[in-house]
């Protein structure tokens, strides 16, 4: 195939066009917004008193005991506290509401000061936040894994 100069540009430029197009829609395809999870506690940490308006949940050595009750067994108590570290929950834009939230108080080893979780209604979920840069999407069946009930 035999092209004059100006067909050799011409491939050129259609060229270099592509390969910019193929690198900015690479790009939009890994800068796509994903999912992103993450617990409420870190696991890294370990839980010593979980402190609600209504109740708390204390370690008592290895086991775990509420107060008032909650009617769970001990094994179920410490489902609760291990939810607190594994559930994961999709991340959302913080709260901006100006709805009172119901306050949870979460106390870890070596740390004088608790985790403060907020709780807020979300239509029929809950957005948990603890901190002023984003919350956690709760959704309405999985309350229970958090607070027992």
């Amino acid at each position: 195939m035999h092209l004059s100069r100006k067909g050799w540009n011409n491939v050129l430029i259609f060229s270099v066009l592509l390969i910019i197009f193929v690198f900015n829609f690479s790009q939009k395809l890994t800068l796509s917004p994903k999912v992103h999870q993450r617990s409420v506690i870190p696991e890294s940490v370990t839980i010593v008193e979980i402190k609600t308006p209504d109740y708390q949940i204390t370690r008592l050595g290895r086991s775990w005991q509420s107060e008032p009750t909650l009617g769970l067994s001990e094994q179920q108590l410490n489902t609760v506290v291990d939810n607190w570290q594994h559930l994961k929950l999709t991340t959302q834009d913080p709260v901006s509401e100006n709805a009172a939230p119901y306050t949870i108080q979460v106390y870890i080893a070596d740390q004088d000061q608790p985790i403060i979780v907020q709780l807020y209604q979300y239509g029929e979920n809950y957005l948990l936040q603890t901190d002023s840069d984003m919350s956690l999407l709760l959704e309405a069946n999985q309350l229970p894994l958090l607070l027992g009930r």
